[in-house]
């Protein structure tokens, strides 16, 4: 005997269902993709938050919560960042109870490296006003004597007023400035600061030296070359004189 034939096709509206049903799940993929990559003012969608998003002022925003209506405040009066605190105030600030210090701190040993250094950085931070002798011949002091910037002092290292300041006083200066110097503390570590005192001292007693003071070999040898100079200007005063050219004797 036959069986009966049935019906076994698919409904069109459940396959119409289906369709719909998968078209939907393609929605929040597509949605998630759109927000990863476009922009928009709008913040995104946080599940958990994780303090990502919080009230607070941002900086340069204003602030009535305090009398200067500002967002950004100061450091409190005698913060000391940290690795900074020091208390050795003939290292920091060059003085020894309250009076400029007159040696140097016992650790910074004035040795040849020393000396070396305080030139290497003299020449990069002070030669443009002080020149190379410490004179204050430097290029900007040249420029403001043809210009119009106006009065800018700057001293003779090895002047009496120069002479005059106290080591501690010479490394206080480099650091905080005095008149219309600028202070380097920001530039130059204080071991560096050091060093240009100590090269600073040496200008100065290059320049204010006695001759007698001067080893003996040094001494010769100075004299020697003082000798050939002055031999020198003598020659080239004589080139100068007239009929000394055979051209000019005939």
């Amino acid at each position: 005997m036959a069986l009966p034939k049935h019906e076994t096709s698919v409904p069109g509206w459940i396959i119409a269902v289906i369709i719909l049903v998968n078209l939907a799940l393609l929605v929040p993929p597509m949605l998630v993709a759109k927000s990863r990559y476009a922009t928009s003012r709008s913040t995104r969608i946080h599940v958990f938050y994780d303090m990502d998003q919080q009230q607070k002022f941002k900086e340069q925003s204003a602030n009535p919560l305090f009398a200067d209506g500002r967002s950004m405040r100061l450091p409190v009066a005698g913060t000391v960042a940290r690795g900074d605190l020091s208390q050795d105030e003939h290292y920091r600030w060059g003085t020894v109870a309250g009076e400029w210090a007159t040696e140097f701190p016992e650790q910074v040993p004035v040795t040849a490296e020393l000396l070396q250094r305080g030139q290497d950085r003299f020449n990069i931070y002070c030669t443009p006003c002080h020149g190379i002798s410490g004179h204050g011949d430097g290029m900007i002091s040249r420029r403001a004597e043809v210009s119009d910037y106006g009065a800018w002092l700057v001293s003779d290292l090895s002047s009496e007023k120069g002479l005059a300041h106290p080591i501690g006083e010479i490394f206080n200066i480099t650091g905080y400035g005095i008149a219309t110097m600028p202070g380097y503390r920001s530039q130059i570590a204080p071991a560096d600061r050091w060093a240009i005192v100590a090269h600073v001292k040496a200008l100065q007693l290059s320049q204010s030296v006695d001759i007698a003071e001067i080893p003996a070999a040094d001494r010769e040898r100075l004299l020697r070359e003082k000798a050939l100079d002055g031999d020198k200007e003598t020659g080239e005063k004589s080139q100068d004189e007239p009929g000394s050219d055979a051209r000019q004797g005939r």
